[in-house]
């Protein structure tokens, strides 16, 4: 009985033991993951500052606008044979304008291109010192856009593009964004302007109390990837809230029976909303394994799950981020 008592004592040792062994590699592997977070959000957090800054710089302007319109260079613009309001030839350092033959006021949006002339500088600086920062724009509910870098106007967007139908206009509404401050477009799209998938943080304009446009900056995919992602030894991949994959490492995509994430590139125009394709869902996976974990994580919350891959057994772990609703998702052992 003595014996029985101690081998008892001794069994239950050992599952502590192991059981201790564990949660310190659990512990690890969360405090890996954090340091992911924590890195991709103090590149993103600064960024609300910001573009906050550029939205009362804005307001400024159409508050001294009378006297900007007078000292505008209207001979930089001019109209395309469909009608199309743009400057064909911006400098490095000027932004593209493009006025849709869909306004309803062209001589208001024209006023607007004229008296908003000083964004450019704003605009070039802040890309040209954020280095995940790929875009900046301000579109308006007259159908006026002015986006840095500048690009090829007539060849990249439709004439008739309804500005005002995609997710960075209509999401910085007052009743998408009633708070009126910074926003960020958690479900990735395809930018217009052939810049690929890309997330979005907004930040609506008012003036006299009343929706003017709406500013954005633009964070490419493959940035997002080549900043964080790739810097890191784990197996990362990043899904938004439904369970689409919006960047990760290729040999991890690949393990959960995806198909390869490629560089997504629209270079034909376009006039509607574009996300992700549900070939990158892993709710969509052909592995049922996968299905349940994505499950596991994103509907029951669990953070971590032992997945079959090739008859090998993978401790999988997933954290959400804190300023956006995403998730990563770290493969061990691949």
């Amino acid at each position: 009985m003595k014996y029985s008592y101690l081998l008892l004592i001794f069994v239950a040792m050992l599952f502590f033991q192991c059981e201790d062994k564990v949660s310190k590699r659990d512990i690890d592997n969360f405090a890996q993951i954090d340091s992911v977070i924590q890195e991709i959000e103090s590149e993103l957090t600064p960024l609300e500052t910001e573009i906050a800054e550029l939205a009362t710089f804005t307001t400024y302007l159409y508050e001294n606008q009378n006297d900007l319109v007078d000292k505008a260079n209207r001979n930089k613009f001019a109209f395309s044979d469909s009608g199309v309001f743009y400057n064909p030839d911006p400098q490095a350092e000027e932004s593209a304008v493009y006025i849709s033959t869909l306004t309803s006021n062209r001589q208001e949006a024209m006023r607007q291109a004229y008296f908003t002339e000083s964004q450019d500088s704003l605009f070039s600086r802040l890309v040209n010192s954020n280095p995940i920062v790929s875009q900046v724009f301000y579109n308006t509910k007259n159908q006026f856009s002015r986006v840095y870098p500048n690009y090829s106007v007539l060849t990249m967007v439709d004439p008739d593009l309804d500005l005002t139908t995609f997710n960075f206009y209509y999401m910085g509404d007052e009743v998408r964004n009633p708070q009126k401050g910074a926003k960020w477009l958690e479900e990735v799209y395809i930018d217009p302007v052939g810049r690929g998938w890309v997330l979005s943080l907004i930040h609506p304009v008012y003036y006299q109390n009343k929706l003017q446009g709406v500013l954005g900056f633009d964070i490419t995919v493959n940035n997002l990837v080549g900043n964080f992602l790739d810097k890191s030894a784990k197996n990362l991949v990043i899904v938004d809230a439904g369970g689409t994959i919006i960047a990760g490492k290729a040999n991890a995509i690949e393990a959960l029976d995806m198909p390869p994430l490629k560089n997504h590139t629209y270079i034909q125009t376009i006039n509607t909303d574009n996300f992700p394709v549900e070939d990158f869902n892993l709710f969509k996976s052909k592995n049922k394994e996968v299905r349940r974990m994505i499950s596991r994580f994103l509907l029951e919350k669990d953070n971590s799950f032992e997945l079959s891959l090739d008859g090998k057994t993978n401790q999988v772990y997933c954290k959400r981020l804190n300023i956006l609703n995403w998730y990563i998702i770290d493969i061990n052992n691949l």
